[in-house]
């Protein structure tokens, strides 16, 4: 069944609550903690399989972040470029950023800063936080969203590449930056990977399936995509548990640092995947109910990423979180009971998100873009 190509298609605004829990889940794995019940900033490297799994999650977090980039391209590769795409992300950035460090500042004042907060709310920590908030894109407070912001500003050269390179060139160029995504652990030295090209990848991805995939479709088979998910994922937990014991090789090669990313090329193989696999179910037969409510909760996605992650947003979500949550008597219900506290936080971050949208954003939206 060829992907689905509707103007509001319900498969790919599925698509994006799955990406932004993934993303979540991330970020709970690395900033939540049972034990101390107070936000934890770095997620420790420790040997076992335990610590492997969780920086399993953590790298699953990049089949999220791939995914956005990759519907950005499956719908942006035959469109021209706009300028009010660029803006209504940039505002939306913005604003979230702003009304934090209000709020922040306001609490500061009038009662006092929230514990978590307080340390970088006061030296030359203060200044780097006012600057942070009101340039969030020149300081890199969300990288995922600067990565966005450049790749819709590359996007129409990338399109462009589209039209005038055969099918081929453009397979090879998705393969050259995948090498570049795993050149550091092969040579342990140098990468021309970063974030802009992550972006640009996950974009030419999306684009050859917006453009060719109806010509592969019949290799496509759902149960061998999940097979090669559940190897690719197998290989990740293997690795994070290698280089987290003692070994010459990993020492030599300089994998023990890079337990974060992990082998980078396999979350985005995942996440194109899971977008085939999803984005060709025809949620528009589904319930009516079951659409408006996946229709409700897509647009706050991003909101849920610039709350969760911004410069204080993320250490007093995760730290109220820590206090609020004790671990269950039996360790093997851990796992369940951290799946209800990211639907949770899920849910309601997406509320204050429509909130903060519906009171804020799309009203200086609206006004700006009148004046475009």
């Amino acid at each position: 069944m060829p992907i689905k190509t509707h103007a509001r298609n319900v498969s790919i605004e599925l698509l994006r609550i799955v990406a932004m829990f993934l993303i979540l889940a991330c970020h709970f794995i690395i900033h939540f903690d049972w034990d101390s019940h107070h936000l934890r900033m770095v997620l420790p490297q420790e040997p076992g399989w335990r610590s492997a799994f969780r920086f399993l999650i953590v790298q699953y977090g990049q089949v999220g972040v791939s995914i956005f980039f990759i519907i950005s391209g499956y719908f942006l590769v035959e469109k021209s470029f706009k300028w009010s795409r660029l803006v209504k992300t940039w505002l939306q950035m913005f604003c979230y950023s702003v009304v934090f460090l209000i709020i922040v500042l306001l609490l500061g004042t009038f009662h006092h800063y929230p514990m978590a907060v307080e340390p970088v709310m006061r030296g030359p920590d203060l200044y780097r936080s006012i600057l942070a908030s009101v340039f969030p894109f020149f300081y890199n407070s969300y990288w995922f969203i600067g990565a966005y912001l450049l790749m819709l500003l590359v996007a129409p050269y990338l399109n462009a590449l589209f039209d005038t390179l055969p099918r081929r060139s453009m397979g090879l160029l998705i393969v050259l930056l995948g090498f570049f995504s795993i050149q550091i652990l092969i040579f342990g030295r140098t990468s021309n990977w970063n974030n802009l090209v992550y972006a640009m990848l996950g974009y030419l991805i999306g684009g050859w399936l917006r453009k060719y995939y109806q010509d592969y479709a019949d290799r496509f088979k759902t149960f061998p995509m999940i097979g090669i998910i559940a190897v690719l994922t197998a290989f990740m937990v293997a690795f994070n548990h290698y280089i987290s014991e003692p070994s010459w090789l990993v020492d030599f090669m300089g994998w023990k640092d890079r337990i974060h990313d992990g082998i980078v090329p396999f979350p985005i193989v995942i996440g194109a995947l899971v977008f085939i696999m999803i984005s060709r179910i025809d949620m528009n037969q589904s319930p009516a109910m079951a659409q408006r409510v996946i229709c409700t909760i897509a647009p706050t996605t991003f909101g849920i990423y610039l709350i969760h992650e911004n410069w204080f947003g993320f250490r007093i979500v995760w730290d109220y979180v820590s206090k609020m949550s004790y671990p269950p008597s039996a360790p093997i219900l851990r796992p369940l009971v951290g799946i209800c506290i990211i639907v949770a936080v899920f849910i309601i971050l997406s509320c204050i998100s429509w909130l903060i949208d519906t009171i804020i954003v799309h009203p200086i939206e609206k006004t700006m873009l009148s004046q475009m």
